[in-house]
């Protein structure tokens, strides 16, 4: 893992519910509602969903990974 401050790089199956993860297909941030997890040879397929089914981002599971850091005790 790395962090930057603000940020830091994770693989998918840290990423919890209630994380704010970045789509960098649509330079965006969102906050993940819903984790679906497709395993399979390697390390799987992960999507996080947002507020629809259409509002997702899925990633292989050796693919880094940008969540915001929440703040201290929260």
């Amino acid at each position: 893992m790395t962090a930057d401050g603000a940020v830091e790089t994770i693989l998918p199956g840290e990423v919890r519910e209630g994380d704010v993860i970045r789509d960098p297909a649509a330079a965006r941030w969102f906050t993940v509602n819903e984790i679906q997890v497709v395993s399979g040879e390697g390390t799987g397929v992960f999507s996080f969903y947002d507020k629809s089914p259409d509002d997702a981002v899925t990633v292989a599971g050796d693919e880094p990974v940008t969540r915001r850091r929440s703040p201290l005790g929260v």
